[in-house]
C-alpha cells in the first residue's frame, strides 16, 4: 500500500501501478495506490483518528487542493495558441474593480498591478473556458472557485488585506504543485487566480455587501 499526497485519476493510478509491477516484478492486484481522495473517505468514516491526532479543520490555515486548479493551466499552456491574442474589450465585471478592491480591503498599488499584468488575458481564459469542448474544464474551474471562495471566507480574518490572501493562495499553489510552479506555467496561474478575483468569483462583490 502506497499513500500520494494528491488525488489520483483513474489513468494515472492504473499507470503507476503497471509500473511498480514491472519494477518489483510483482502481481498489479498486490498494489494498492492511495490518494487523497481515499484518505478523505476515511477520515470521514472513522471521526475519531482526527479527534486523537488533534487535526482541528476549524483552527487550520487557509489550505486549498491545486489538482483542478493543475488541470486547467495545463490545458490553457497546451492551446497557448488559441487564448494568447490580445483582444481590446475584457470582461466586465459585476461590480466596478475600485468598488470591488473596496470591499475586500485590497490595496490600490497591488490592484494596479494585478490589472496591468494579467487584465488583457482576463478574455482569453473566459473564452477558453466557455468553449464547448471544454465543459469538463469549466466543471473544474467552478469547483475551484466554490472550494477557493469558501475557504477564503472561513479564514478571512486571519488576513489584514486581500493582497495577503491572493499572494498566500499563490505560494501555497506553487509548494502544492509540480506543474503549477513550472516557470513556464507561474504567470499563467496567476492570471487564472486573477480572472476568478475579477470575474467576481473569489472575494466579496457587491451582492455579498449588500445582504
Amino acid at each position: 500500500m502506497l499513500f500520494a499526497n494528491r488525488r489520483l485519476a483513474a489513468i494515472a493510478e492504473s499507470e503507476i501501478r503497471a509500473y511498480i509491477a514491472t519494477q518489483c516484478d510483482l502481481p498489479e492486484g498486490s498494489i494498492y495506490l492511495c490518494g487523497l481522495e481515499q484518505l478523505e473517505i476515511w477520515l470521514t468514516t472513522f471521526p475519531e483518528v482526527p479527534q486523537r491526532a488533534e487535526l482541528d479543520p476549524v483552527d487550520s490555515p487557509l489550505i486549498v487542493s491545486p489538482d483542478d486548479l493543475a488541470e486547467i493551466v495545463l490545458a490553457l499552456a497546451r492551446h497557448e495558441h488559441a487564448v494568447s491574442a490580445v483582444l481590446d474589450d475584457p470582461p466586465t465585471p459585476r461590480v466596478t474593480y475600485e468598488q470591488k478592491n473596496a470591499l475586500n480591503a485590497m490595496s490600490e498599488e497591488y490592484a494596479k498591478a494585478q490589472r496591468k499584468k494579467y487584465l488583457k488575458e482576463t478574455v482569453q481564459i473566459r473564452a477558453f473556458l466557455a468553449a464547448p469542448e471544454n465543459v469538463e474544464l469549466m466543471r473544474m474551474y467552478e469547483s475551484v472557485v466554490d472550494e477557493f471562495q469558501l475557504k477564503i471566507i472561513a479564514k478571512r480574518k486571519d488576513y489584514q488585506t486581500f493582497d495577503d490572501v491572493m499572494e498566500y493562495l499563490i505560494d501555497l499553489l506553487f509548494s502544492r504543485d509540480p506543474i503549477l510552479r513550472q516557470h513556464a506555467h507561474k504567470r499563467l496561474t496567476r492570471a487564472v487566480l486573477f480572472y476568478m478575483y475579477w470575474n467576481c468569483d473569489i472575494g466579496v462583490d457587491g451582492d455579498a455587501a449588500s445582504d
